[in-house]
Parts: C-alpha cells; structure tokens; sequence
C-alpha cells in the first residue's frame, strides 16, 4: 500500500466508476484497475464488489475510505508544514537590539515581518551592543541591529537604515524655537549622555563635541536612552541621540537638526556568515525589502 494507490482508491470510491475515475486521474482504465487489484492484494481483501453495470464499496472499502482521506491529508499538511520550515515561513527568531533601536525603526520592521510571516515566533532581546555580539557568537541569538558595525570574525553586518543625530531639549530651553543648531552652540550646555562604555556609539558622540572643539560638560551619565528623555522633560540639560528617539517622546521635549558635520546614527543589522538557519535568511532579505535595500553590500568581519 502506498499514498498513489491510495489517492486512486479514494477517486474510485468518489466516483464509483472506474471509468470516471480514470478520467478524473486523466489515466487510462486498465492501469487504474491494475493499482486498485494491487491495493487490495496487499490489504489481503476486496475493497470494492465490481458488476457489470455498477460499483460498490465492500465494508472494508467503507472502513477504509475516512481513514485513507485522514491519512492523506495529514500527509500533505506535513509537507506543507515541512515546506514552510525550509522557505523560513515557520520556525523562531532570536534578536538582539538595544532599546532606542528596538522601540524605533526595528518596531516597524517586525511588524511587517510578523504581518507577512505569521508562523515565525519573534524574541526580543534588550541587550548593550557587546553584548549582542557575544550572544551572536554564542548562538544565542540569531541577529541584532547596532549604530556600530562589529569587527568580530564570523560576523557579517549591512546597513538596515540610515538615521540622524539630534539634539533633544526642554520645550522652554532657550534654543528650543531655532529650527537648526550648530553643535558649537552648545559647548555652555550641561550634557546628560550615555555612559561612553556602554557602546561605541555614545563614544562617537564625545568624539564629535571634541572635534567640534569642546568637551562636553556632563551633568548626569546614564545606561537607558529611556532615562536620558526623563531628564531632559525634568529641565537637565540636553543631549545628542539618534532621530528614531523622538517617537517615544511626548511634547515637552524638542528635536532640532544639527550643522552638516553632524555624525550618521544609522543602525547596522549583524548575523553569523555561516548561519544556514532559513528563518534567518527569510527575515534577512525581507528586512532588505523593507527598508527599499540598504546602501552598499554586507560586509565580513
């Protein structure tokens, strides 16, 4: 017994005419007959009483028919199922991003992904970027999205989306109605940054002020971006984050551009070169899609 034979057993009970059958199939009588003797040879029974002028189920060919069809279908639903694994349509995603990434432009990327691709279970990772990179290397998780590329063997990054950097302040600072700032204007300022440890990006940041010529004037060094958009509606200061932040932001903070030497804050997406995970490569040229192909080709660490 096999799925053909089968197949061809079931079209025959449809039918009850070995005649339509064969046409159903589009085969010809005698091999289809031939496949239905086979069946019930190897089934040790008549699955069907034949007369001249009709055709019948036996009570075996009764019993058989929902069971064959039950078969059949769970059969095709594992091929589907299996199919969709490896198209990368079914499966798990483990990112790795850090807040202001993850709450800005990654957020409308998964959930494009998670409209197109239902069957994917997406995990969410809020980690520092060193620590995405070791997860990364660890096979702990499967992606993460960075300002910074990584220059770790094994790795490859490609731009996801470019992104400026601006300068928040409070609605009542005194630079908040000018719709352009020169980062020189703000030497007098008090600064609240992120800890210049916790990633490469907050330390391209004190680069640019001393390029600029000043060192930044810091009152208060945070870990979250969440906490610097607190300080900033308390009063404390200003800062210098990437655009994507002011979504998360109510009125009482300002975003102004900064002069043309203002740093990129473009996000960097980063996976293991040798990863054969189809989920990840799905998620990997969708995200391309999605941001209408990022500049330049991947690159290798």
């Amino acid at each position: 017994m096999d799925l053909r034979q089968l197949r061809y057993f079931l079209t025959v009970a449809d039918e009850l005419s070995f005649t339509r059958a064969a046409a159903r199939l589009r085969m010809s009588q005698p091999p289809l007959s031939q496949q239905i003797q086979e069946l019930e040879k190897s089934l040790g029974t008549a699955l069907f009483n034949r007369t001249s002028r009709r055709v019948e189920l036996t009570e075996a060919g009764r019993t058989l028919a929902p069971h064959a069809r039950n078969l059949l279908a769970q059969v095709e639903a594992t091929r589907r199922k299996v199919r969709a694994v490896g198209q990368g349509r079914i499966g798990q995603l483990s990112i790795g991003a850090t807040g202001s990434i993850m709450r800005g432009g990654l957020a409308d990327i998964l959930a494009a992904h998670r409209h197109e691709y239902p069957g994917v279970v997406t995990k969410l990772i809020e980690q520092a970027p060193e620590l995405q990179i070791m997860a990364l290397q660890e096979h702990r998780t499967d992606a993460c999205f960075i300002r910074s590329p990584p220059q770790s063997e094994g790795l490859v990054h490609e731009l996801a989306w470019r992104e400026d950097v601006v300068v928040a302040m409070s609605s009542i600072h005194r630079l908040a109605k000018r719709k352009r700032i020169d980062i020189r204007e703000l030497r007098a300022e008090e600064f609240i940054v992120l800890a210049p440890e916790s990633s490469d990006f907050a330390r391209s940041i004190m680069d640019w002020c001393v390029n600029a010529g000043f060192l930044p004037r810091i009152a208060h060094e945070v870990i979250d971006s969440q906490s610097i958009i607190g300080l900033i509606a308390a009063g404390f200061g200003v800062a210098l984050l990437p655009a994507s932040i002011a979504r998360l932001t109510g009125d009482q903070i300002i975003f102004h551009t900064l002069g043309p030497s203002a740093p990129p804050a473009d996000v960097f997406m980063v996976y293991r070169h040798d990863d054969p995970s189809p989920v990840l490569r799905t998620f990997v040229a969708f995200a391309r899609r999605f941001t209408g192909g990022a500049d330049g080709d991947a690159a290798a660490s």
